[in-house]
């Protein structure tokens, strides 16, 4: 029992031993178990201390490349608080002021103007501060250009003042740059209305309440005033809606409405308060703009695959700088939200970031690539590059044609067509290519436009052609821009005496200007003291263009464009003839310009264009007197098969004629008929009708018939639409110049059939119709000196007195047995036929005047048709009966070389002032279209309108002191006693009256001027139109408006205002006393003092009024020696004779001398007298009318009387002799008698 005792006892032992150890087991276990736990803990701890170390290393690493960058601009925008002021100023200054500016005006104002005044107010901004680079990014331009924003600086500017602007956009965009982004921009969000279609207003309201953006077209100079509560924002709140009131309706106003308004006018002039509620863009394509538009036109026609590349590469870039953008911006996005605490356990932004940096590689690797294929590729492109500056060059000029007429209109699309024309069909290949291609574009372009131009207006274009290559380097001509400038401006110097009685005052001026300039500076010393007498025979010459000038200026034989500046000064009249030649040697193939479609007839010129129009552009036909295209039209439309009233329709708008044109077109455009509309200038309102339909033909492309063609024809007029014009292939027809050509139209107008039926007599009348219809016509050209007024005679009236003269003819033979009645004829032809045009009563003399010189029984016996023209070596006379051809022999063979103004009875004398007034037209249309940036101003040359302006308005105010010229009016009537006090005391008052308004408003808009330029008052409209008169040495419309008529100059025009204000002045001195010689040239109203001796004669002797006339008496004393009063009158001076001279000696007119425009009369004695009674007047007496300057017409002062001993009245109203009274250089001096 012990021994179990013990066993059971070592058992308990072994037990608790067990125990223990299972304990220890168990506690060895449970400390196993924590450490694995905690060995995993500090596994798991580790690899997230990894996993986030890589985490880590991946995100300093992934935005390693951006943390230069964000350093640096973090560094920046802490700087920029300090400057952001500055350049918050500049951007705001540029958004909503720069818009309405041209590219160079847009530099001077922020870079000269604007930055350097925040610099001197010491407002901090940034250093080299450009605002287009505070207003937008890289990024947004990029998808701006991916919107069709061409890439030119000046259309990234207007695409970051449009998206800045709080105003709504106004673009001017005739090239339709503006909408094409816009429309790119927008997409389907944009709704386009144009305030010509029905319904507009409605469209309006439903894009606004919807949040839509709207683009209203064809914006007026004024626009409908239903749109002013949008334009100024008058936005109504009620409640949490807004709304507002269009059209007499509330509309719901929603926010995220855009309003875009798009002009295509050139130069509109908007009201102030539209300038204040719109931000005005200027989108006019610029030059370099357009330049690398057409080259990649050029090269997507010379290498396509090269040009395709190109765009694609330039896509790609556009893309990746987005693309790049957006990544970043999403990053930074990603960055900025992430918790900080957990950022490194972000899986998805740190793959976002991984991503970004891969991708960030690739588009850098690829963008470095595609820059060098781009450069390369601009290399080759760079070959075509004069092509397309030609063509940048050419659209710049043909562009600003329409400040000569607002018909020459001319769309960038119309341009580019025959830009793509003249290219497909230059065949040379290899290097002659380019420049074949430059000449070639040039006269594609050339000619498309000059047929549609006026013949007076095509040597302007060419001229303008040429200048800019000179002026571009691209012709080899020596000459300085200076110079070109004195060509077209001919600035004179007056005040310098005139010693060469040989040459007028006012050439003698321009010499004196022309000396100005350093080449020319002795040519006054050689003219008037080295070579006198070697210089009046150049002079005298008939053509001295082509002679040698004397002394060492014949080396200008070698310069010929420094040779024009002579022949501007001093022969004017042959300066058209020169500059022809002139452009003729130096223009490639100049010969060929000038020679345009010479040898092709009108006929050959339509059925070109009608190739070149489609069913969206016209064939627009602008109308002169005389022309009439319908024929032709109807003869090319039988040709090609069209017949007249089924597939030919010739529509002569008018009244109720609107709906049957419309019906007419848009049936022609479905079934391929030609539709012709007459005179569409009579329904100027309708045409925007007409402008929407072709915009709906152009904008539904394909669906009309091919064979559609549309012929308009108008008048010039404003009321045409530009829409219309732009888009139109332009044709002009005017009658032929030249006696030989109008005649033979006249006779060829007649059939042979209709004229061999005729009998002899009736043949030999219609012979001397057809010359006196000739006549008429080419007398015209003559300008005042010809009519008074420009009057349409056309092949009608021939027509029409024909009919009449053989049905006369035939009924007065039945009766008065074979005798003619011409003084019937005359009567029907002269009062109703062809007067029925003339409203003029001294017209209808002339036009009578040549029908008593035609219309005689000397009419069968092979007459003189030339009047007065025995001895001078001319003559042609009405043929003997003939066959019909050999009437057309004889006036081909008679009138050859036989182009004079001695054919018209006019002095030759007349064709130099023909050519003189030709040449002041030439260069007066030169000056209007010189573009002021690109001549010697924009080099710094000369100077800027305005500070030409100022000088002149400090001349005016300052040194000539005007403000101190305004007589005092009340005061001087207070010294003239009532009793003395007679009729010519008040003329001088009325002519004091009239000087005070004219000074008042000179020193008033000067003041305002001056204002304008100081920026204290908003330059307006006319106060523009003043600055660019002075510029142009021009006298402004508003001082011409109470001024007295007058062809001068601006600065001889001040002189002459001085001289005249200096005759009052005497007369404020003693007003009781009149002068004995009065000088009436220089009062505003002349007839006036002349009605003043007709009632102090009246008075005297109790004769009515309305029974006396002003008689004229030519004196043969000097002004000196009028000692006493004239009886019956007063003696005057200041007469000037036009077109014939007054013989002293013998007392009685006389031809002119050869190149003497004007002859002086002496001292005249103007007398009031009884009307003579009817047929009673002294036939030795030729009645003058005396004008107050060269234009004549509406100038008209009275009726003078001066003897004709040598020749009968009615050859000096032919000759056009007249009086003028203000012609500059001969009305400068007192001792006028005295000048040449």
């Amino acid at each position: 029992m012990e021994f179990i005792k013990k066993l059971n006892l070592q058992l308990a032992i072994v037990k608790e031993k067990v125990r223990q150890l299972n304990e220890k087991v168990a506690k060895l276990t449970r400390d196993l178990n924590e450490a694995e736990v905690q060995k995993k803990i500090v596994e798991d701890d580790a690899e997230a201390c990894n996993a986030k170390l890589t985490a880590a290393e991946k995100l300093v690493n992934g935005l390693a490349g951006e943390n230069k960058r964000w350093t640096q601009n973090v560094k920046d925008l802490g700087e920029n608080v300090i400057s952001i002021i500055g350049d918050s100023l500049l951007a705001s200054e540029f958004v909503s002021y720069i818009g309405a500016f041209s590219a160079r005006l847009r530099l001077k104002l922020w870079k000269e103007t604007w930055l350097n005044s925040i610099i001197e107010q010491k407002i901090p901004i940034t250093e080299g501060i450009e605002p287009l680079k505070v207003l937008t990014t890289e990024a947004q331009m990029a998808s701006w250009k991916n919107e069709n924003l061409p890439s030119d600086p000046m259309s990234l500017e207007n695409a970051a003042v449009i998206t800045s602007c709080s105003r709504w956009p106004l673009m001017i965009d005739p090239q339709l740059q503006g909408q094409n982004w816009i429309r790119g921009k927008e997409g389907e969000n944009l709704t386009v209305i144009s305030l010509s279609q029905n319904r507009w207003l409605q469209q309006l309201g439903m894009a606004i309440s919807a949040g839509k953006a709207v683009m209203i077209e064809g914006i007026q100079q004024e626009i409908d005033a239903t749109l002013d509560p949008l334009l100024s924002r008058s936005v109504i709140k009620k409640g949490r809606n807004y709304y507002i009131e269009m059209g007499g309706e509330q509309i719901d106003y929603d926010s995220n409405f855009k309003l875009f308004l798009v002009t295509k006018l050139y130069n509109p002039h908007f009201r102030p308060e539209i300038a204040a509620q719109c931000t005005i863009i200027n989108f006019i394509v610029t030059e370099s703009g357009l330049e690398e538009q057409l080259l990649a036109t050029v090269v997507n026609i010379e290498k396509n695959e090269l040009e395709m590349q190109k765009q694609e590469l330039v896509k790609q870039q556009n893309e990746y700088s987005v693309k790049l953008n957006q990544m970043e911006q999403s990053l930074l996005e990603t960055l900025a939200s992430a918790d900080s605490a957990t950022i490194l356990e972000n899986k998805e932004l740190i793959q976002k970031l991984d991503e970004t940096k891969k991708t960030t590689t690739i588009i850098q690797e690829q963008s470095a690539l595609a820059k060098k294929t781009e450069e390369s590729i601009n290399i080759e492109r760079e070959f075509y590059r004069p092509v397309a500056a030609e063509g940048a060059m050419l659209y710049f000029l043909v562009i600003a044609l329409s400040v000569m007429d607002h018909m020459y209109q001319y769309s960038l699309e119309s341009f580019v067509t025959f830009f793509l024309k003249a290219i497909n069909n230059t065949k040379q290949k290899g290097e002659e290519r380019i420049p074949r291609l430059i000449l070639n574009i040039r006269k594609e372009i050339y000619q498309w436009i000059s047929r549609g131009l006026f013949e007076r207006h095509k040597l302007i274009f060419l001229t303008l052609i040429t200048f800019r290559l000179m002026q571009k380097k691209n012709i080899d001509v020596a000459f300085e821009q200076l110079e070109m400038d004195f060509l077209i401006n001919c600035t004179s110097k007056p005040g310098i005496p005139n010693t060469l009685e040989w040459l007028p005052t006012a050439n003698w001026d321009m010499v004196q200007g022309m000396c100005q300039l350093e080449e020319f500076k002795s040519f006054s010393q050689n003219l008037e003291k080295d070579a006198p007498s070697r210089f009046k025979e150049w002079y005298n010459e008939l053509a001295p263009e082509n002679i040698k000038l004397p002394l060492d200026w014949k080396k200008l034989d070698q310069m010929p464009f420094k040779k024009l500046l002579v022949l501007r000064c001093l022969r004017p009249d042959r300066i058209t003839v020169a500059l022809t030649e002139f452009i003729k040697k130096v223009l490639p193939e100049g010969q060929a310009f000038v020679e345009m479609d010479q040898n092709n007839t009108f006929q050959q010129v339509l059925v070109e264009s009608i190739n070149d129009a489609d069913t969206t552009n016209p064939i627009f036909f602008i109308l002169s007197p005389g022309s009439d295209p319908v024929k032709q039209v109807e003869a090319i439309a039988k040709k090609e098969s069209y017949e007249r009233g089924k597939s030919f329709f010739d529509i002569a708008l008018g009244q109720g004629q609107d709906e049957i044109a419309r019906r007419r077109i848009e049936e022609g455009n479905r079934e391929g008929h030609w539709v012709m509309l007459q005179n569409i200038h009579l329904m100027p309102n309708w045409l925007l009708e007409l402008e929407k339909i072709l915009d709906g033909f152009a904008a539904d492309t394909g669906s009309g018939n091919p064979r559609f063609k549309l012929f308009l024809s108008a008048e010039p007029s404003l009321g045409v639409p530009i829409g219309i014009l732009d888009r139109s292939i332009k044709l002009t027809n005017e009658p032929p110049s030249g006696l030989r050509a109008n005649m033979t139209r006249a006779w060829t107008f007649f059939s042979k059939e209709e004229i061999e039926e005729a009998d002899p007599k009736q043949k030999a009348i219609l012979f001397a119709l057809c010359f006196f219809h000739s006549t008429l016509i080419e007398r015209k050209r003559f300008g005042p000196k010809g009519w008074n007024m420009s009057y349409p005679f056309n092949m009608g009236d021939l027509r029409d007195s024909y009919a009449v003269m053989s049905r006369y003819l035939t009924q007065s033979q039945e009766k008065s047995a074979g005798k003619l009645p011409f003084d019937d004829l005359i009567y029907i032809f002269g009062e109703i036929m062809y007067g029925g045009h003339i409203v003029d009563g001294l017209d209808r003399i002339l036009c009578n005047s040549y029908l008593f010189n035609i219309m005689n029984e000397k009419l069968f016996d092979e007459s003189e048709l030339f009047p007065y023209i025995e001895g001078k070596g001319y003559s042609f006379k009405v043929p003997s009966q003939s066959p019909y051809e050999k009437y057309l022999e004889h006036i081909e063979q008679g009138l050859a070389g036989q182009e004079t103004p001695l054919a018209y009875g006019l002095h030759p004398n007349a064709e130099i002032g023909f050519r003189t007034t030709q040449c002041n037209e030439l260069f007066r249309k030169l000056q209007e279209l010189q573009p002021k940036d690109t001549t010697a101003e924009a080099a710094g040359e000369v100077k800027t309108p305005q500070e030409i302006t100022m000088e002149k308005i400090s001349y005016i105010l300052d040194d000539k002191s005007y403000k101190s010229k305004i007589f005092n009016l009340e005061e001087i009537k207070g010294s003239i006693d009532i009793e003395f006090r007679g009729p010519y005391q008040n003329v001088f008052l009325q002519e004091i009256e009239y000087m005070n308004n004219l000074i008042i408003e000179i020193v008033k808009s000067l003041e305002a001027i001056k204002q304008g330029f100081a920026g204290l008052l908003t330059i307006t409209e006319q106060m523009e139109q003043i600055i660019d008169s002075i510029y142009l040495n021009r006298i402004p419309v508003p001082w011409q408006a109470l001024a007295y008529p007058s062809k001068r100059g601006l600065s001889s025009w001040l002189m002459n205002l001085e001289q005249r204000w200096e005759q009052l002045d005497a007369f404020k001195s003693n007003p009781i006393e009149i002068p004995k010689c009065i000088m009436i040239s220089r009062f505003f109203n002349p007839q006036s003092f002349l009605t003043a001796i007709m009632q102090v004669v009246g008075r005297d002797k109790k004769q009515e009024l309305n029974k006396l006339y002003i008689s004229t008496e030519i004196q043969k004393k000097s002004i000196e020696e009028i000692d006493t009063y004239g009886k019956d009158g007063s003696y005057v001076f200041g007469f000037i004779i036009e077109g014939a001279r007054w013989d002293i000696q013998a007392g009685t007119l006389d031809e002119s001398k050869p190149k003497e425009m004007f002859s002086v009369l002496p001292v005249v004695l103007c007398k009031a007298q009884l009307q003579p009674a009817e047929g009673k007047e002294d036939k030795s007496l030729y009645q003058c009318p005396a004008y107050k300057t060269e234009d004549r017409g509406n100038t008209f002062v009275f009726m003078a009387q001066l003897k004709t001993l040598r020749a009968p009245p009615r050859k000096w109203i032919l000759a056009g002799v007249a009086i003028i009274m203000d012609v500059e250089g001969f009305s400068d001096d007192k001792e006028v008698g005295d000048k040449k």
